[in-house]
């Protein structure tokens, strides 16, 4: 998607020759999320860049604009960002998207998001709450008529259906012992 600076929130996809560029952006949101246990089919970083690198998948930040400083009121209205890079760098967070391809469908999978916790705008929205919209007009201009996503995160449980998302499958995983007994 394509910046607009007369848009307070801005889903922004990045370029596979731009991810040297912005890793410095990407990498410690992975990070984070790899110290907190939140990548269940055990992505690293490393991982991540060279798809990204190589375009076997997208980011996109995410970018809303914050409000004037000093001024709590809810109503007041946001300062707009002039330019795509300043959007970037002052992101609430960022979503590794990949497209697969599935036997019934193509589906936009929602690798990894990363929101909150590991950027400078705490209490941030969700994603999916801010950019519903822009996440689905994304997907359909990727050719794709399904959405998916995982987590290992249990509140996905009750937030998930509120957009539309229905439960397929739970994955359980385990460590097989190199020990025989």
């Amino acid at each position: 998607m394509l910046f607009d600076a007369q848009k307070p929130n801005n889903l922004i996809a990045i370029q596979s020759n731009e991810v040297p560029d912005y890793w410095h952006v990407i990498q410690p949101g992975l990070k984070y999320m790899v110290d907190n246990n939140r990548n269940p089919d055990g992505w690293k970083p490393a991982q991540v860049f060279k798809l990204l690198y190589e375009g076997k998948a997208s980011c996109v930040f995410t970018s809303i604009a914050r409000k004037p400083k000093g001024n709590k009121r809810k109503t007041a209205e946001p300062v707009l960002y002039e330019t795509r890079e300043q959007a970037i760098l002052d992101s609430c967070g960022f979503g590794i998207v990949q497209v697969l391809d599935s036997p019934n469908a193509k589906v936009f999978h929602i690798w990894i998001a990363v929101s909150n916790d590991t950027t400078n705008k705490q209490q941030a929205p969700s994603i999916l709450t801010t950019f519903h919209d822009e996440v689905w007009e994304l997907a359909k201009g990727c050719g794709c008529t399904h959405i998916s996503f995982g987590t290992n995160q249990d509140w996905w449980d009750e937030l998930a259906p509120r957009f539309g998302f229905s439960k397929q499958e739970t994955k359980w995983i385990t460590t097989i012992p190199t020990e025989t007994k």
